[in-house]
């Protein structure tokens, strides 16, 4: 058999295919730039089927046209609110009990539910069914069939409904089921439904079910609001034991402690059975506090203050405490105690810029409560004051020495031994026993119940003594002097209650030394020297540490110039070591700790030969200097400390021994200066 001939086939000649690729830049919005790679093809034209699948082109891509939208990329498409519409539908599931695989048993009611959904918003689910996947029914026995049905409705539709009435149930199951998202809508419920009608409940409910951030909430809307929910029927309703809580609070914001006495009689005229309760509750009423007058025009008339003994005893306490100033630092307790007292800076005296040769009777306090801090008036001193020195003892004020004159050529002869006392509660102030000898340029710090006044100088030369002040007896008694006479140094009071006192005025030069007056031996004693001499510097002790900051001391050439290095002394090991200078050198300034900071005001610069209104601030926790609010105008010789004062909503109007109240002074804007603190010339 003959062969079949194979077919004649026209062979093609494969042409070689020029390809070129082309790079296509396409800008997005937003910055965005795509690439893309595209393979023009040569003679497309002349090209047959076969050959095109020879070449094993990928599909190409749809042609965008300038303008149009889109890429060709993919892209990734949502479902608006695809979440809201799969919740409803599993809720929907539930309830028609489609495919539910456990039921909830609480004590009257079972609910149907999935594992899946359920273990999703709970811990508590997700762990018992961790250990038993099987589980066909959970008994949940302390839970109430409305606080389990509100946790199944939130786990579904991620919401539920709240009520005052209906809270504890919920906020029960939540806690038990270990639901912190409901808890948290819970906890947002009862602060927004919280006014002087439901406060109380709020308070108590979040008490008992752990509620921290809201029991806190409610108890200070309560305290803040007293008065307002005195006027409610809940008020009488209260019990002896939380009247009594409420009376005992420091941070109680009342119009006056009249106000207290008014509402406990108030509480105690409600039900004649309390009557009984009168001396243990007034006993809480803070009568020291009150004005001498107001007792005699508020407390006395009422019959149970003069008729009970026990009460009466409370109203003659409190009339002695006014009649004995002297005794009144070693009678302070907490009767004694302003309510809602906040921890504040203030300024004493100084010689103001403005007035160049005027010295300064205003005492100004620093107000925080406006986000911007502000310099508000307080006090006047009895007497003009510049170099005076402060100290804060038992919630008093005392301010002595200085200078009554502002005679820069002799700052010495105009020397003062007066002393003060301002009782931040009244607006007070009373003229106390002055000091032995004359004093400006000197210390004074407090410690262990007495002041003492430290070195120094007068119209007689420097000073080495040392003198304590015993509040009790109004008295001075000279103390053991230093080695050697000092003034324009600085002093701080140790952990220990020991005093140090650093650099100064020495011999006729700025000093590094150190010294220690130990108050149980009235002994001194050096200790490490500064690395830096000094004068007309500040030092303070805060979290257990002595900083001693800003002076002066001679330059090179003879001129004084400004110490910005910062000397930390640590007690423990009893060394020296540096933090952030200061960014404006500062002397005769004011130093003093607020909370967790240093705030050092005015003072005179040396390298601008200027009066400075600066405050600066310094954290030790950052080691790092800031600028506060300015001073209202620009001050030397001026003193700073911190003082609790009560609440300034209506302050009294200032009234001292002998001298009328006046008004506030004005204070001016600032202007530069020339004229320096001078050379010490003994």
């Amino acid at each position: 058999m003959a062969p079949k001939k194979k077919a004649n086939r026209t062979k093609i000649a494969m042409e070689p295919v020029v390809t070129q690729v082309t790079t296509v830049t396409t800008q997005m919005a937003g910055g965005v730039v795509v690439v893309e790679g595209v393979k023009k093809i040569e003679e497309m034209a002349a090209l047959d089927i076969v050959q095109l699948n020879h070449l094993n082109l990928p599909l190409p891509p749809p042609i965008i046209k300038p303008g149009e939208k889109g890429l060709g990329l993919g892209c990734e498409v949502t479902r608006p609110l695809h979440g809201n519409a799969l919740l409803e539908e599993l809720s929907r599931m539930r309830q028609e009990r489609f495919l539910t695989d456990l039921e909830l048993a609480c004590k009257t009611k079972a609910f149907d539910v999935h594992k899946l959904v359920i273990s999703s918003i709970s811990q508590y689910f997700r762990e018992v069914l961790a250990k038993d996947p099987g589980m066909k029914r959970l008994e949940l026995p302390s839970l109430s069939p409305l606080g389990l049905a509100n946790v199944i409705t939130f786990a579904y539709l991620g919401r539920v409904h709240m009520s005052l009435y209906t809270i504890g149930c919920t906020v029960s199951a939540a806690a038990t089921l270990q639901i912190p998202q409901l808890l948290q809508m819970c906890m947002d419920f009862l602060l927004a439904e919280m006014n002087v009608q439901t406060c109380v409940y709020v308070w108590n409910i979040s008490a008992a079910y752990g509620l921290i951030p809201v029991r806190d909430a409610a108890r200070r809307f309560v305290l803040e609001n007293f008065v307002a929910f005195t006027e409610t029927p809940l008020f009488n309703q209260l019990t002896l034991e939380q009247i009594t809580a409420f009376l005992q609070e420091d941070s109680l914001l009342l119009p006056s402690e009249v106000t207290a006495f008014q509402l406990a009689m108030k509480w105690l005229d409600f039900d004649p059975k309390r009557q009984v309760h009168a001396t243990e509750l007034l006993s809480h009423v803070r009568f020291e506090t009150i004005p001498a007058s107001e007792l005699v025009s508020e407390i006395q008339p009422v019959a149970r203050m003069m008729m009970d003994p026990h009460c009466h005893r409370l109203l003659v306490d409190a009339m002695n405490y006014h009649l004995l100033p002297h005794q009144q630092n070693t009678l302070q307790s907490r009767r004694t105690q302003v309510r809602g007292g906040q921890s504040t800076l203030l300024t004493v005296g100084g010689r103001p810029s403005i007035t160049e040769r005027a010295l300064s009777r205003v005492v100004l306090w620093r107000d925080p409560r406006e986000g911007v801090a502000t310099w508000r008036h307080l006090s006047q001193l009895p007497a003009k004051s510049f170099n005076q020195c402060v100290a804060v003892m038992d919630g008093f004020l005392y301010v002595a020495g200085g200078e009554d004159q502002n005679d820069a050529r002799n700052q010495a002869k105009h020397a003062v031994s007066t002393l003060s006392r301002y009782d931040p509660r009244f607006n007070t102030w009373l003229h106390l026993a002055s000091m032995r000898q004359r004093r400006t340029h000197f210390s004074l710090v407090a410690t262990s119940g007495r002041l003492y006044a430290i070195g120094g100088r007068n119209v007689e030369g420097l000073l080495a003594t040392t003198e304590s002040y015993l509040p009790s007896s109004n008295t001075w008694q000279l103390k053991t002097p230093m080695e050697v006479p000092r003034c324009c140094h600085a002093s701080a009071v140790l952990p220990s209650g020991d005093i140090l006192v650093t650099g100064g005025y020495i011999n006729c030069a700025y000093s590094r030394s150190v010294a220690c007056y130990n108050i149980e031996t009235d002994s001194w004693s050096e200790k490490a020297s500064l690395e830096t001499p000094r004068g007309w510097h500040c030092s303070s002790t805060l979290g257990g540490k002595v900083y001693v900051v800003g002076g002066s001391q001679l330059g090179p050439s003879g001129d004084r110039v400004d110490v910005l290095s910062m000397e930390v002394f640590s007690p423990e090991n009893g060394e020296w070591s540096r933090a952030s200078p200061l960014p404006l050198g500062v002397s005769t300034a004011g130093l003093s700790p607020l909370g967790e900071q240093l705030y050092l005001l005015g003072g005179w610069n040396e390298a601008e030969k200027r009066y400075k209104a600066a405050v600066q601030k310094y954290t030790p926790a950052t080691d790092s200097w800031s600028m506060a609010e300015n001073l209202p105008e620009a001050t030397v010789g001026v003193s700073c400390c911190t003082l609790t004062l009560p609440p300034r909503h209506a302050p009294r109007r200032q009234q001292h021994h002998n001298t009328p109240a006046t008004k506030e002074e004005q204070l001016q804007p600032q202007r530069k200066s020339s004229e320096a603190p001078q050379p010490i010339t003994a």
